[in-house]
């Protein structure tokens, strides 16, 4: 017989599964999108400047913020695969029986961990934003930086989402898993 709770807590779970999938799958997206931008204008960069003596003043700097996205949406990335933080020297010498546990208290200290640092760089990125400095000029317009640096606390909150979600959902869900 199975009891009312079970049903509920596996329900719960799937939608967690679920969730999780379409937010792999957003974050995937974006990834690809930001890396091929990433790309074409690094490249007409490179064009601008070995045939035409000067490149777009901007692009190097965006280039520059655009990177610390990637890295941070890897990281998101890792970390839901498991494949961010390793805790092997822990648990290496550990007896089998203990593994599960050991990964349980790295999961949850990496992500109190991620939590704390995601609330730390809100604080610098509100702070940022209060700043009003731009972060480049493209003719007339300013182009904020603070828009740039909220992938700080976006990706350290991502990464603790994911780590988080390995305590009770376990398996990475698949992307484009059919329900």
């Amino acid at each position: 017989m199975r009891w009312p709770l079970d049903a509920a807590l596996l329900k719960a779970v799937e939608r967690l599964k679920k969730a999780e999938s379409v937010l792999l799958g957003l974050e995937s997206l974006l990834l690809v999108v930001i890396l091929l931008s990433l790309v074409a204008m690094s490249f007409l960069q490179v064009v601008l400047r070995q045939f035409f003596g000067g490149g777009i003043l901007w692009c190097d700097t965006l280039l520059r913020h655009l990177v610390l996205w990637v890295a941070f949406l890897g990281a998101a990335r890792a970390a839901a695969e498991e494949k961010h933080f390793a805790f092997e020297a822990m648990t290496e010498h550990l007896p089998v029986r203990l593994h599960g546990a050991a990964a349980a208290v790295a999961r949850l200290t990496a992500t109190a961990v991620a939590l704390l640092l995601a609330k730390a760089s809100w604080v610098f990125m509100i702070e940022e934003r209060g700043a009003g400095e731009p972060l480049f000029t493209a003719g007339r317009l300013e182009v904020p930086g603070w828009p740039f640096a909220a992938i700080v606390p976006i990706g350290f909150l991502l990464v603790a989402v994911h780590t988080g979600l390995r305590l009770w959902v376990g398996k990475v869900p698949e992307e484009n898993q059919r329900p």
